[in-house]
């Protein structure tokens, strides 16, 4: 192994790739990429592609690259989730400096209906001690017997958070519920404290708890999917992935079929 010196770009990544490849003399036996969707790694396959050239064999950068599956899983489930322009959602909910900024960034999140509004919850409960600690007494009223009395916030680069994130606010809806009103009700009551007053337009009502149960059942299988391939007893092989694919293809068809046949209400089926 060569000890990789240097930033990250792809031509230094290239160059240190083909010094292997020189070394070890496997000119003749250079196969597929595994890359995610890195700019460094086009530039990388790019540089690759001329070493190849130079050395006189013939090399297509793009039929050469294969995508990591759990990297696509992750860009897809984003794109679900936040809309398919992720990187100006992003940009537009880059982090805050003043009060102003902070209610652009809540009302940023909430245009995006259910899930923006239980994340603003989150970043509410969580962003402080004495609110996760009377949260948590809450919950200790509630459940006696919940092994859990905390909130998971999103993670931003990885969806896994962000489905987490639903899951255990579903273990603690009662909870959830209650800190929000009791937190109002301070509020009212001349107990001022910072952000309540936006929690108002971001209580969960029951046809939102509806939606994040729909957005679960869609993204089970995606994470079922992705926690089998991580295993040990698989090793990204294409025998592995092909199939999973095809699963989370018919399973999108079928919740397409489902919310375009349904009478309910209030679904985003696009």
């Amino acid at each position: 192994m060569k000890r990789f010196k240097g930033r990250h770009t792809g031509e230094n990544q290239a160059q240190r790739f083909w010094e292997v490849v020189e070394t070890y003399h496997l000119h003749e036996k250079i196969g597929y990429f595994t890359l995610n969707n890195a700019r460094n790694n086009d530039t990388a396959m790019r540089c690759i592609q001329s070493y190849i050239q130079n050395s006189g064999n013939p090399f297509d950068p793009l039929a050469r690259r294969l995508r990591c599956f759990g990297h696509v899983i992750n860009l897809v489930v984003k794109a679900f989730l936040w809309g398919d322009d992720l990187k100006a959602f992003e940009i537009e909910v880059s982090n805050y400096q003043t009060l102003e900024k902070e209610q652009e960034e809540l009302h940023a999140w909430r245009k995006k209906g259910p899930r923006g509004k239980l994340h603003n919850l989150l970043v509410y409960n969580i962003r402080t001690p004495q609110r996760r600690d009377r949260f948590e007494e809450k919950v200790k009223q509630l459940y006696t017997d919940l092994s859990v009395a905390t909130l998971i916030r999103g993670n931003e680069t990885r969806w896994g958070g962000d489905y987490n994130s639903i899951i255990r606010a579903f273990d603690l809806p009662e909870g959830l519920e209650d800190f929000v009103s009791l937190a109002i009700q301070r509020n009212e009551n001349g107990e001022r404290a910072e952000g309540v007053e936006a929690l108002k337009w971001d209580e969960l009502l029951p046809q939102d708890w509806d939606t994040l149960t729909e957005i679960v059942n869609v993204l089970g299988p995606f994470q079922k999917s992705q926690l089998i391939l991580q295993g040990r007893k698989h090793h990204g092989q294409l025998q592995d992935i092909f199939p999973a694919m095809d699963e989370l293809l018919s399973h999108l068809e079928e919740r397409k079929m489902y919310y375009h046949s349904s009478e309910k209400s209030g679904y985003d089926t696009k």
